[in-house]
Protein backbone atom coordinates (compact mmCIF):
# COMPACT_ATOMS: atom_id res chain seq x y z
CA UNK A 1 0.00 0.00 0.00
CA UNK A 2 1.26 3.43 -0.85
CA UNK A 3 2.52 5.61 1.96
CA UNK A 4 -0.15 8.31 2.47
CA UNK A 5 2.53 10.66 3.78
CA UNK A 6 4.58 10.39 0.61
CA UNK A 7 4.71 13.84 -0.97
CA UNK A 8 4.96 13.38 -4.73
CA UNK A 9 4.96 17.16 -5.24
CA UNK A 10 8.60 17.39 -4.17
CA UNK A 11 9.56 15.60 -7.36
CA UNK A 12 8.08 18.32 -9.57
CA UNK A 13 10.39 21.02 -10.84
CA UNK A 14 9.71 24.67 -11.39
CA UNK A 15 8.84 25.55 -14.98
CA UNK A 16 11.06 28.23 -16.46
CA UNK A 17 9.25 30.59 -18.79
CA UNK A 18 11.40 31.31 -21.81
CA UNK A 19 11.24 34.85 -23.11
CA UNK A 20 11.31 35.48 -26.89
CA UNK A 21 14.64 37.40 -26.76
CA UNK A 22 16.22 34.39 -25.04
CA UNK A 23 14.95 32.09 -27.78
CA UNK A 24 16.38 34.41 -30.45
CA UNK A 25 19.76 34.43 -28.69
CA UNK A 26 19.70 30.63 -28.43
CA UNK A 27 19.05 30.32 -32.18
CA UNK A 28 21.94 32.64 -32.95
CA UNK A 29 24.16 30.61 -30.62
CA UNK A 30 23.14 27.40 -32.39
CA UNK A 31 23.96 28.89 -35.80
CA UNK A 32 27.38 29.99 -34.52
CA UNK A 33 28.04 26.48 -33.16
CA UNK A 34 27.09 25.01 -36.54
CA UNK A 35 29.32 27.59 -38.28
CA UNK A 36 26.41 28.94 -40.30
CA UNK A 37 27.09 32.30 -38.66
CA UNK A 38 30.80 33.11 -38.48
CA UNK A 39 32.85 35.72 -36.65
CA UNK A 40 32.82 39.01 -38.55
CA UNK A 41 29.63 38.12 -40.43
CA UNK A 42 26.82 40.63 -40.81
CA UNK A 43 23.43 39.57 -39.47
CA UNK A 44 20.21 40.16 -41.45
CA UNK A 45 18.46 43.48 -40.96
CA UNK A 46 16.22 43.91 -37.93
CA UNK A 47 13.12 43.91 -40.12
CA UNK A 48 14.13 40.65 -41.79
CA UNK A 49 14.87 38.98 -38.46
CA UNK A 50 11.51 40.07 -37.06
CA UNK A 51 9.74 38.51 -40.05
CA UNK A 52 11.69 35.25 -39.79
CA UNK A 53 11.20 34.92 -36.04
CA UNK A 54 7.58 36.12 -36.35
CA UNK A 55 8.03 38.58 -33.50
CA UNK A 56 8.01 42.35 -33.19
CA UNK A 57 11.04 44.40 -34.13
CA UNK A 58 11.20 45.49 -30.49
CA UNK A 59 11.78 41.88 -29.43
CA UNK A 60 14.57 41.49 -31.98
CA UNK A 61 16.04 44.81 -30.88
CA UNK A 62 16.12 43.66 -27.25
CA UNK A 63 17.94 40.44 -28.16
CA UNK A 64 20.50 42.30 -30.29
CA UNK A 65 20.97 44.95 -27.61
CA UNK A 66 21.79 42.24 -25.06
CA UNK A 67 24.26 40.64 -27.45
CA UNK A 68 25.90 43.99 -28.12
CA UNK A 69 25.99 44.96 -24.44
CA UNK A 70 28.12 41.91 -23.67
CA UNK A 71 30.45 42.23 -26.64
CA UNK A 72 29.06 39.51 -28.89
CA UNK A 73 27.93 41.77 -31.75
CA UNK A 74 28.48 45.39 -32.67
CA UNK A 75 26.00 47.66 -34.39
CA UNK A 76 26.58 50.80 -36.42
CA UNK A 77 24.42 52.80 -38.85
CA UNK A 78 26.88 52.13 -41.65
CA UNK A 79 27.47 48.37 -41.31
CA UNK A 80 24.41 47.13 -39.41
CA UNK A 81 24.85 44.35 -36.83
CA UNK A 82 28.06 42.33 -37.17
CA UNK A 83 29.27 39.39 -35.08
CA UNK A 84 32.46 40.29 -33.22
CA UNK A 85 35.68 38.81 -34.54
CA UNK A 86 36.07 36.21 -31.79
CA UNK A 87 36.46 32.45 -31.94
CA UNK A 88 33.24 30.45 -32.01
CA UNK A 89 34.09 28.91 -28.63
CA UNK A 90 34.40 32.34 -27.03
CA UNK A 91 31.19 33.55 -28.68
CA UNK A 92 29.23 30.50 -27.54
CA UNK A 93 30.66 30.85 -24.04
CA UNK A 94 29.60 34.48 -23.84
CA UNK A 95 26.09 33.66 -25.04
CA UNK A 96 25.82 30.76 -22.60
CA UNK A 97 26.77 33.10 -19.79
CA UNK A 98 23.91 35.43 -20.70
CA UNK A 99 21.31 32.66 -20.90
CA UNK A 100 22.50 30.49 -18.02
CA UNK A 101 23.64 32.64 -15.16
CA UNK A 102 23.75 29.54 -12.95
CA UNK A 103 23.66 29.39 -9.18
CA UNK A 104 26.22 32.05 -8.40
CA UNK A 105 25.73 33.11 -4.80
CA UNK A 106 25.74 36.76 -3.70
CA UNK A 107 28.90 36.10 -1.69
CA UNK A 108 30.73 34.64 -4.69
CA UNK A 109 29.78 37.52 -6.92
CA UNK A 110 30.67 40.28 -4.49
CA UNK A 111 34.06 38.72 -3.64
CA UNK A 112 35.16 38.35 -7.26
CA UNK A 113 33.61 41.57 -8.47
CA UNK A 114 35.15 43.58 -5.64
CA UNK A 115 38.64 42.36 -6.48
CA UNK A 116 38.35 42.81 -10.25
CA UNK A 117 36.62 46.19 -10.12
CA UNK A 118 39.21 47.57 -7.68
CA UNK A 119 42.02 46.45 -10.01
CA UNK A 120 40.11 47.94 -12.93
CA UNK A 121 39.94 51.36 -11.25
CA UNK A 122 43.66 51.28 -10.47
CA UNK A 123 44.73 50.33 -13.98
CA UNK A 124 42.31 52.80 -15.58
CA UNK A 125 43.89 55.58 -13.50
CA UNK A 126 47.35 54.56 -14.67
CA UNK A 127 46.53 53.94 -18.34
CA UNK A 128 43.39 55.76 -19.51
CA UNK A 129 43.74 58.39 -22.22
CA UNK A 130 41.52 61.42 -22.59
CA UNK A 131 38.96 59.87 -24.91
CA UNK A 132 38.44 56.91 -22.57
CA UNK A 133 37.93 59.16 -19.57
CA UNK A 134 35.40 61.10 -21.62
CA UNK A 135 33.53 57.83 -22.27
CA UNK A 136 33.50 57.08 -18.53
CA UNK A 137 32.09 60.53 -17.84
CA UNK A 138 29.48 60.10 -20.58
CA UNK A 139 28.29 56.83 -19.05
CA UNK A 140 28.20 58.45 -15.61
CA UNK A 141 26.18 61.37 -16.96
CA UNK A 142 23.59 58.95 -18.33
CA UNK A 143 23.31 57.27 -14.94
CA UNK A 144 23.08 60.65 -13.18
CA UNK A 145 20.27 61.76 -15.48
CA UNK A 146 18.39 58.53 -14.78
CA UNK A 147 18.90 58.95 -11.04
CA UNK A 148 17.65 62.55 -11.09
CA UNK A 149 14.55 61.36 -12.96
CA UNK A 150 14.04 58.57 -10.39
CA UNK A 151 14.28 56.08 -13.24
CA UNK A 152 15.91 52.67 -13.16
CA UNK A 153 19.65 52.75 -13.64
CA UNK A 154 20.75 49.11 -13.71
CA UNK A 155 22.17 49.08 -17.24
CA UNK A 156 23.51 52.64 -16.99
CA UNK A 157 25.22 51.71 -13.72
CA UNK A 158 26.84 48.62 -15.21
CA UNK A 159 27.87 50.55 -18.33
CA UNK A 160 29.91 52.91 -16.14
CA UNK A 161 31.88 49.95 -14.81
CA UNK A 162 32.38 48.52 -18.28
CA UNK A 163 33.78 51.85 -19.48
CA UNK A 164 36.22 51.92 -16.57
CA UNK A 165 37.27 48.37 -17.51
CA UNK A 166 37.77 49.44 -21.14
CA UNK A 167 40.08 52.22 -19.94
CA UNK A 168 42.44 49.64 -18.40
CA UNK A 169 43.45 48.65 -21.96
CA UNK A 170 43.52 45.08 -20.67
CA UNK A 171 41.13 43.07 -22.81
CA UNK A 172 41.18 40.05 -20.51
CA UNK A 173 40.20 42.09 -17.44
CA UNK A 174 37.55 43.86 -19.47
CA UNK A 175 36.13 40.50 -20.62
CA UNK A 176 36.06 39.07 -17.09
CA UNK A 177 34.14 42.08 -15.78
CA UNK A 178 31.74 41.92 -18.72
CA UNK A 179 31.16 38.21 -18.09
CA UNK A 180 29.89 39.03 -14.60
CA UNK A 181 27.34 41.42 -16.08
CA UNK A 182 24.50 38.89 -16.49
CA UNK A 183 24.86 37.76 -12.87
CA UNK A 184 24.91 41.33 -11.59
CA UNK A 185 21.81 42.24 -13.58
CA UNK A 186 20.02 39.01 -12.69
CA UNK A 187 20.34 39.63 -8.96
CA UNK A 188 19.42 43.29 -9.38
CA UNK A 189 16.39 42.75 -11.58
CA UNK A 190 15.11 40.11 -9.18
CA UNK A 191 14.56 42.68 -6.43
CA UNK A 192 14.86 46.09 -8.11
CA UNK A 193 14.39 48.66 -5.34
CA UNK A 194 16.69 51.69 -5.66
CA UNK A 195 14.95 53.17 -2.66
CA UNK A 196 16.00 55.40 0.21
CA UNK A 197 18.17 57.53 -2.06
CA UNK A 198 20.68 54.75 -2.76
CA UNK A 199 20.82 55.45 -6.48
CA UNK A 200 21.85 59.04 -5.78
CA UNK A 201 24.52 57.84 -3.36
CA UNK A 202 25.83 55.39 -5.97
CA UNK A 203 26.03 58.20 -8.54
CA UNK A 204 27.99 60.32 -6.06
CA UNK A 205 30.37 57.41 -5.46
CA UNK A 206 30.92 57.16 -9.22
CA UNK A 207 31.80 60.86 -9.33
CA UNK A 208 34.42 60.38 -6.61
CA UNK A 209 35.96 57.47 -8.53
CA UNK A 210 36.14 59.54 -11.72
CA UNK A 211 37.78 62.40 -9.82
CA UNK A 212 40.47 60.03 -8.54
CA UNK A 213 41.04 58.64 -12.05
CA UNK A 214 41.34 62.13 -13.56
CA UNK A 215 43.69 63.22 -10.78
CA UNK A 216 46.00 60.29 -11.43
CA UNK A 217 45.57 58.76 -7.95
CA UNK A 218 45.47 54.97 -8.47
CA UNK A 219 45.49 54.12 -4.74
CA UNK A 220 42.52 56.40 -4.15
CA UNK A 221 40.62 55.14 -7.17
CA UNK A 222 41.18 51.52 -6.11
CA UNK A 223 40.05 52.23 -2.54
CA UNK A 224 36.94 54.14 -3.62
CA UNK A 225 35.90 51.45 -6.09
CA UNK A 226 36.32 48.70 -3.47
CA UNK A 227 34.21 50.70 -1.01
CA UNK A 228 31.62 51.30 -3.72
CA UNK A 229 31.23 47.57 -4.47
CA UNK A 230 31.31 46.68 -0.77
CA UNK A 231 28.20 48.80 -0.23
CA UNK A 232 26.23 46.02 -1.90
CA UNK A 233 27.52 43.39 0.48
CA UNK A 234 26.89 45.65 3.48
CA UNK A 235 23.22 45.86 2.52
CA UNK A 236 23.10 42.13 1.84
CA UNK A 237 24.53 41.28 5.29
CA UNK A 238 22.35 43.85 7.01
CA UNK A 239 19.16 42.47 5.50
CA UNK A 240 20.20 38.81 5.69
CA UNK A 241 18.51 38.07 2.38
CA UNK A 242 20.25 35.59 0.09
CA UNK A 243 18.38 37.05 -2.85
CA UNK A 244 19.45 40.62 -2.18
CA UNK A 245 20.32 42.68 -5.23
CA UNK A 246 24.00 43.19 -5.90
CA UNK A 247 24.17 45.90 -8.52
CA UNK A 248 25.48 49.24 -7.31
CA UNK A 249 22.67 51.28 -5.83
CA UNK A 250 20.37 48.25 -5.80
CA UNK A 251 21.56 46.11 -2.93
CA UNK A 252 18.64 46.35 -0.56
CA UNK A 253 16.54 43.40 0.45
CA UNK A 254 13.80 42.08 -1.81
CA UNK A 255 10.14 42.33 -0.93
CA UNK A 256 7.64 39.45 -0.91
CA UNK A 257 6.75 38.13 -4.33
CA UNK A 258 3.18 39.26 -3.98
CA UNK A 259 4.32 42.87 -3.82
CA UNK A 260 4.45 44.54 -7.23
CA UNK A 261 8.04 45.07 -8.27
CA UNK A 262 9.20 48.12 -10.19
CA UNK A 263 9.61 47.49 -13.87
CA UNK A 264 13.27 47.10 -14.69
CA UNK A 265 14.77 48.31 -17.93
CA UNK A 266 15.20 45.79 -20.77
CA UNK A 267 18.57 44.12 -20.92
Amino acid sequence: MDDPDFDVSRHFQKIKIRRPPDIIIEQISDLIARRIIKAGQKLPAERVLAERFDVSRGTVREALRRLEFFGIVRTSPQSGTVVENLSEHVLIGLISNILNAGDTSPEMLIEVRGALEALSARLATERAHGAQIAEIRKAQQRMREQAEANAYTLEEDLLFHLKVAEATNNNLLRSLIALMGPDVLRFSHQHATYKDGRMHAAANEHDAIIAAIESGKPDEAEKLMKQHIDKSYEHYRRDGNTDASLADGDAESGKPVRKRRPKAAAV
